[in-house]
């Protein structure tokens, strides 16, 4: 046995000779003490409360033994353990009523110096020494007696799931337990016992209780076994074990004469402890039924019995405040665990089996170490009372309170997570098999599932189970629902698969532009450097002419003074041929510039139409967005018809989003708009400047047409006066014709220089335009691309959904199917029940038949054998034929006898076999009623 006297005196002994050698790391570490810093600190703050002559709350502060020894809830000073030191927690605000009452907070300092007291052995004085840190903590400790089991947990397996009452609503939650080991609750009800699937919160089964109301439920620690203990008030009470995979009762005991409130069945399944009004706490033998124990100590009712999770211990609690912890082998008291001023709703054990937790009505849930009985933690758990505590697998604790919360805790009593608010009371809450949810009853019978992070709401159970139909009409419900939700999100995602399509399209649509716009770009300036090259070369060609063209000039001077009679009626027509074509010249700048102009002005067109249809393009997108979100929002506001009022506000949330997206995408649509006819007014404009320069080109060809005719005249007047001087001017003329050579090449240089420089500003214009283009498309490509994840999501958002509602709709309608079967099965149930019971009888009957022929035959024989015997004295000398015939006869009276004995043993079969069907006709009469 784990706490034993020899095991305590042991411990004793180790632990002082192990305080010498504990001391705190160093010798330089300053000692902190409390006569010398801890006590200035208390008289300051906390003495006028706790004193020798005013010791509220049973704790005096004034001398140090008197604050080790803590006051009415326990210790309050855990030496090295600062966490479970009550009097630290209160003045640091970790747990309510903060200390000092009515002051500011004591100052960090003090409160780190109080800290670093405790965290340092609680030293009296410098001469002190620190004691080994006793065992007694909130941390688990090994080993935990799991229970485990080695397959699969068990699950229910073909249970009825007809109400055994028909009732319309449900009073306050009795008893509720959940399975260790699968995602299985058991909630108490009117003569039976609801089990449900709390990953699917479906109806699993349900188990009739004809013995009338569970007010205990516990599962077995290997999860097979649920034990139910109730009855009906002041008329009986038992505890009864089921097997949980067939709900079959494996057995009951206690024949109590009113209702049994708490209960427990011990590890190894061997023995249930059970306690109620009558005061008393009896013990039983599973084995046989029989009574092993009763303790007779409490003085109230008894509320609260449970098993240390190792079986050696057991403790029990009354509504009067007592709390005692009994060996489990022997029923000898062990602990008196005296601490809380009211009744105690509920006990259980930390999984170690090192804690027991106690909850109160006092508001408070204690904890209470079994090494040395101590009260280690206590907190202010529920306000008016705290009805229920449990433990988990990891040593989180879950309570339930008059304050119409559940509350999640870690093992050293700091509260992790609150649900919401019920109607009334929580009387009832345990964790599910994995300590990731929590399932929660109150006065008024709902029953809801919480998923701990963030205290999600998963879905509420019925403590008043349907009936068939019922099931029936509501999956039918469901399902109309569900095929519904698969056909509206299957259209979802294929709208979705199409946005994802059509994002992709444009940004291979963008790429596509912005690499074009980058080869005309490179186009561009490749052309640059090709005239670049060209300006280089007029600009040499025109110095080389104009050089040659100065050398010509003074020839043509040298022969001018020579001349200049015979030229006098030639220089009139020269000077009328230059007077053409230098007006030839500027209509031709004129004509060329027009031309020019003229494909400016159509390029600009060109650019100006580009543009008009990228933004028409642009038009029609943001069109389909405001015609996608009037879709969305139709639906959503469809959609809100049909939700239940608790999210009718998230989803016209939802719907005045998606007005806002919308109001968006239709300023966008007005702004592209207007934005598309300033280039349609662009356009008209281009269109009226190019009308005006074809009218130029025109009227500028005509002049120049007319002035080469002039010039034609001119020239044949030159002719003329150079055939009558041909011979005079013949030097001066090829001198003039060299000259003008030069002339005419420079001035070409110089033109085809203007030109390129010209085109060369084109050309930087372009490069420009090509580089905005590039970025605007390097932009859009960016936003396209961050925008892509999001609308792959949607997709596979949608499709995953569509998949979802899908399979939901599959799954209900094969429920459907098996719910309509089982319903059938049920009510065919009781008349396969009477054929069997009538089979029964007729078999009792003819085996009644045979044993009384066999009987009958058996007198006969006795009474043949009789007469041989009568023959046998009067015929000694026919001795041997005689005995020969006894023998005969005595092995068939034997062979008769075994088969009396064989029907005897088949019959008493058969009437168990009866029996049994009675008992399933019964239970059923019960479930019709």
């Amino acid at each position: 046995m784990r706490y034993t006297f020899p095991l305590l005196v042991l411990f004793g002994l180790t632990t002082l000779a192990a305080a010498e050698d504990a001391k705190p790391a160093g010798d330089m570490v300053e000692k902190i003490t409390y006569e010398d810093h801890v006590r200035p600190i208390l008289r300051e703050h906390c003495f006028t409360c706790h004193n020798q002559g005013d010791a509220k709350g049973g704790l005096n502060l004034e001398s140090f033994g008197a604050t080790l020894e803590g006051g009415a809830s326990g210790e309050v000073v855990i030496p090295q353990d600062v966490g479970s030191s009550r009097l630290f927690a209160l003045i640091n605000g970790d747990e309510t009523p903060e200390m000092p009452p009515g002051q500011d907070p004591i100052a960090q300092e003090k409160r780190d110096i109080i800290a670093k007291w405790i965290e340092l052995g609680a030293l009296e004085n410098s001469g002190s020494k620190v004691k080994a840190k006793k065992k007694s903590g909130l941390a688990m400790e090994g080993p935990v007696t799991t229970g485990k089991p080695e397959g699969p947990a068990a699950m229910p397996e073909g249970l009825w799931k007809a109400p055994v009452m028909e009732l319309h609503s449900s009073g306050a939650i009795t008893a509720m337990a959940h399975s260790p080991w699968a995602p299985l609750v058991a909630i108490a009800g009117q003569k039976q016992i609801a089990l449900y699937n709390t990953d699917t919160l479906k109806l699993l089964g349900v188990i009739p209780y004809p013995q009338g109301i569970p007010y205990i439920l516990r599962f077995s620690r290997n999860g097979e076994v649920l034990m139910a203990g109730g009855g009906r008030g002041g008329y009986a009470g038992s505890v009864t074990l089921f097997n949980v995979r067939t709900g079959k009762p494996l057995v009951t005991v206690g024949d109590e004469y009113d209702a049994v409130l708490a209960a427990d069945v011990s590890p190894d399944l061997s023995r249930v402890a059970l306690g109620g009004p009558q005061r008393l706490v009896r013990i039983y033998s599973t084995a046989d039924g029989s009574l092993l124990y009763e303790i007779k100590k409490h003085t109230d009712w008894v509320t609260s019995i449970a098993y240390s999770p190792d079986g050696v211990l057991l403790a029990s609690a009354d509504r009067s405040n007592g709390l005692f912890v009994w060996e489990a082998e022997t029923a000898r008291e062990y602990m008196n665990l005296q601490g809380h001023k009211e009744g105690i709703n509920a006990v259980s054990w930390q999984p170690d089996s090192n804690v027991l937790a106690s909850a109160s009505s006092d508001n408070d849930v204690k904890l209470w170490a079994m090494i040395d009985g101590k009260n280690i933690k206590s907190f202010g758990a529920h306000g008016g009372g705290a009805e229920w505590v449990s433990y988990t697998h990891d040593g989180r604790m879950v309570t339930a309170g008059r304050d119409k919360v559940a509350k999640v805790w870690a093992g050293d009593g700091k509260e992790l997570a609150k649900t919401p608010g019920f109607a009334d009371l929580a009387l009832r809450a345990c964790f599910n098999h994995d300590g990731i949810k929590i399932v929660v009853g109150d006065w008024t019978g709902e029953i809801r599932v919480y998923k701990i992070e963030g205290m999600q709401e998963l879905g509420k159970l019925k403590a008043v189970t349907p009936t068939y139909d019922e099931m029936i009409a509501s999956l039918q419900t469901e399902i109309g629902a569900f095929d519904k939700a698969a056909a509206d999100t299957s259209a979802a995602a294929a709208a979705a698969k199409q946005a994802f399509d059509n994002h992709l399209a444009a940004i291979e649509n963008s790429k596509k532009a912005s690499n074009d716009a980058k080869a005309a770009m490179d186009a561009a300036a490749k052309k640059i450097e090709e005239l670049k090259k060209a300006i280089a070369d007029s600009e040499a060609k025109q110095k080389q002419q104009e050089q040659e063209a100065n050398a010509k000039d003074a020839d043509s001077k040298k022969w001018a003074g020579e001349i200049a009679k015979a030229e006098q009626s030639l220089n009139q027509v020269n000077a009328k041929l230059a007077n053409y074509g230098k007006q030839i010249q500027e209509k031709t700048s004129v004509l060329n510039a027009a031309k020019n102009a003229q494909a400016e002005h159509q390029k600009q067109l060109d650019d100006l139409k580009k543009q008009l249809a990228a933004q028409q393009q642009a038009i029609e997108a943001a069109k389909k967005k405001v015609a996608d979100l009037d879709a969305k929002i139709a639906e959503a506001t469809k959609q809100k018809e049909s939700v239940a009022d608790d999210q009718k506000e998230s989803k016209q949330k939802e719907i005045d989003s998606l007005n806002g997206e919308k109001s968006a995408a239709q300023a966008e649509v007005d702004k592209l708009a207007a934005e598309a006819k300033k280039s349609t007014d662009a356009i008209a404009g281009k269109d009226g400047e190019l009308k005006k320069d074809a009218e130029q080109i025109a009227a500028a060809e005509a002049q120049v047409k007319q002035l080469q005719e002039e010039t034609n005249k001119a020239n044949a007047e030159k002719a003329n006066a150079e055939k009558a001087i041909a011979t005079a001017k013949q030097n001066k003329q090829t001198a003039d014709t060299q000259l003008a050579s030069a002339k005419s090449t420079i001035e070409a240089a110089k033109k085809a220089k203007d030109e390129a420089n010209k085109e060369t500003g084109t050309q930087q214009n372009l490069i420009k335009q090509y580089d905005a283009e590039m970025k605007k498309q390097a932009e859009q490509l960016k936003k396209l691309e961050e925008g892509k994840l999001n609308v792959e999501k949607a997709m596979n958002d949608q499709a995953a959904a569509a998949k979802a509602a899908a399979e939901k709709a599959a799954a209900a309608k094969v429920e459907l199917e098996a719910l309509k079967k089982e319903k059938a099965d049920f009510a065919a149930y009781p008349a396969k029940l009477q054929a069997e019971q009538q089979a029964m009888m007729t078999g009792i009957k003819t085996q009644e038949q045979q044993v009384a022929e066999a009987a009958a035959k058996q007198a006969e024989m006795e009474k043949q054998m009789e007469e041989k015997l009568a023959q046998i004295a009067k015929l000694q000398a026919e001795l041997d034929k005689v005995m020969e015939e006894k023998s005969a006869v005595y092995a068939q009276l034997r062979e008769h006898k075994q088969k009396v004995e064989t029907s005897t043993d088949e019959m008493a079969n058969a009437q168990a076999k009866l029996e049994e069907l009675k008992r399933q006709a019964e239970l059923l009469q019960t479930l019709y009623q």
